[in-house]
């Protein structure tokens, strides 16, 4: 009986290991969706040379319970915090933007956005008052920036110029200096 305890065991430990290597591999090697530029971009990159403007008709679902078309924020400079409210480093960002927040506010917009498709508008909007964050705060609905840029890592920043060109994707931690140089040239 032991032994057929452990040979079970073993299967269901090898059906597991198989299963997290195809899951890895499937999210490392997605193909680029819905004419994602991702495979052109390098981070840090000026990305106006390939002239991607941003979709017209993207829209989010906000923690306040309104949705938001990012074509409402026409003219204005746009931050966009793609983030889950788990992510340590998205913590550690948070600050920096912050900081951000009190010394550039017009002509900068921050959006933070999960890309967690199990949070909710409420959990964004506990997160955003637990965390006493002054920006707005909400979904990547429809995973629109997710798939656009085959979004894989937290915290990952996109940068929008006025005209409602991307300029900038960054991942990982990004810089209170660098953020506030790029902002300041647009």
């Amino acid at each position: 009986m032991k032994s057929e305890k452990m040979a079970v065991a073993g299967v269901v430990l090898v059906v597991v290991i198989v299963g997290l290597i195809l899951g890895i591999s499937v999210l490392a090697f997605q193909e680029p969706v819905n004419g994602s530029p991702s495979s052109e971009i390098a981070a840090d990159t000026d990305l106006l040379e390939l002239s991607l403007q941003v979709p017209s008709d993207w829209e989010f679902a906000m923690s306040d319970g309104s949705t938001l078309a990012l074509s409402d924020l026409s003219g204005k400079i746009i931050l966009v915090d793609l983030m889950a409210t788990w992510c340590t480093y998205c913590a550690t960002q948070n600050s920096v933007l912050e900081s951000i927040h009190n010394t550039l506010g017009d002509p900068l917009v921050i959006l933070s956005l999960t890309i967690d498709r199990s949070e909710t508008a409420a959990m964004m909007a506990d997160y955003k008052t637990d965390k006493g964050l002054p920006w707005d705060h909400g979904l990547d609905t429809g995973a629109s920036f997710t798939s656009y840029f085959s979004i894989t890592s937290v915290p990952t920043l996109v940068l929008i110029d006025g005209n409602g060109y991307f300029r900038y994707m960054h991942v990982g931690v990004w810089s209170e200096a660098v953020i506030t140089d790029l902002v300041t040239s647009l």
